[in-house]
């Protein structure tokens, strides 16, 4: 739930800013994270359209019981604004600035280009396929791009700021028709800014069923756990399925193959999810990533080519010190395995034949010049 509700009619401008600018609300997005609400709005200059943006807000607190909620969620917005002035990349959407009102906190961020992986993974489905290894090979190399920029990203002083993602999933990454691809919400980013909110309760970030066995289990997050959850999306991509899919189910076998200290730690991460508000399923993912076998990592990739088969199983393994070690250590590697064949013509060419294919739905979904995007 949003940390404050918002009941706005389309087309209010929300809040004005210097050289004419205005921001014109349009849709409700629902809510981002932190309980901060998100909204699809036009920028207006001197009256004239602009384009779209996003907008995440809070809204001025109604009595004590709210007061804790607002000032962490304002807090979050100072510290994603902060942390936005280090990241400039043309893969990662951008985040303006801060902007604050009497009745309301802003931070306006770009529409991500394009569409969501989601959605296109929705349209494959729609043709009963997925997309092919090279073109899964291709997103992973682009976001792993990025990645290690972000990962590098270095201080004022110097110092690495030990920036995690720690949401890379499907809602996470766009592509545009040209073969552009954008990561978005470095807002739920783990990072070592002075003076950032510290979370009270460890809980996962983003999607549960994209986040690394670490973050599940309550361990340690750094780089390699944004690795894994990138793993995760490129599995999804070439077959439609997920390695931590609780439809695979637990065996009670695999439950008491655990040795106590193992057992007590799924324990309190499941306790631990319940008192940070996760959905109940989240218990079997925690099972999930507690007990999933080499065996189980072969079977979901079984049938795919070496060429993503080989790091995909590097990228899944549970331990962090079993898989690639850094973003750019594994941006060369896919590299490698796409050798020169593959690039953004024709990542392009296979995104604009499926555009082609499901014309009909992409119009039934709202999809073209569409408004639908849930997180940025």
């Amino acid at each position: 739930m949003a940390a404050i509700e918002f009941t706005l009619p389309q087309g209010a401008i929300l809040f004005s800013a210097e050289n004419g600018v205005s921001y014109e609300f349009r849709k409700d997005l629902g809510e981002a994270h932190h309980g901060l609400s998100l909204f699809l709005a036009r920028r207006r200059v001197n009256g004239y359209a602009q384009g779209k943006v996003l907008l995440k807000a809070v809204g001025n607190p109604i009595g004590a019981e709210q007061a804790m909620r607002v000032f962490k969620a304002r807090a979050k917005l100072e510290e994603q604004v902060r942390l936005s002035a280090y990241l400039r990349h043309p893969g990662i959407v951008r985040t303006h600035g801060l902007h604050k009102t009497a009745s309301a906190w802003y931070v306006v961020t770009d529409h991500p280009a394009g569409q969501d992986l989601d959605d296109l993974m929705g349209l494959a489905t729609e043709l009963d396929r997925w997309f092919s290894p090279f073109f899964t090979l291709y997103v992973g190399a682009r976001v792993a791009d990025v990645l290690q920029y972000a990962h590098a990203t270095k201080g004022a002083q110097g110092h690495s700021l030990g920036i995690v993602h720690r949401a890379i999933d499907l809602s996470h990454i766009f592509m545009d028709w040209e073969g552009q691809v954008q990561v978005s919400d470095f807002g739920l980013a783990l990072a070592t800014l002075p003076g950032r909110v510290a979370s009270t309760v460890r809980r996962p970030q983003g999607d549960t069923y994209f986040a690394s066995p670490e973050m599940l289990l309550g361990g340690k997050v750094d780089a390699r756990s944004d690795l894994f959850s990138l793993g995760l999306v490129m599995l999804e991509m070439s077959t439609g399925r997920n390695l931590l899919d609780t439809d695979m189910g637990v065996s009670d076998a695999a439950k008491s193959a655990l040795s106590k200290r193992q057992f007590a730690r799924v324990k309190r991460a499941i306790k631990r999810a319940r008192l940070a508000g996760c959905e109940p399923a989240i218990e079997q993912t925690i099972w999930r990533a507690a007990t999933y076998t080499q065996e189980d990592l072969e079977a979901v990739t079984e049938g795919l080519p070496d060429t993503l088969r080989v790091p995909l199983r590097k990228l899944l393994q549970r331990s962090p010190t079993a898989r690639y070690q850094t973003a750019g250590e594994l941006e060369t590697d896919l590299h490698r395995w796409l050798g020169g064949q593959f690039g953004k013509e024709k990542a392009a060419a296979e995104l604009k034949e499926l555009k082609r294919e499901t014309g009909a739905v992409m119009v039934d979904w709202g999809l073209k010049g569409s408004d639908s995007i849930t997180t940025a």
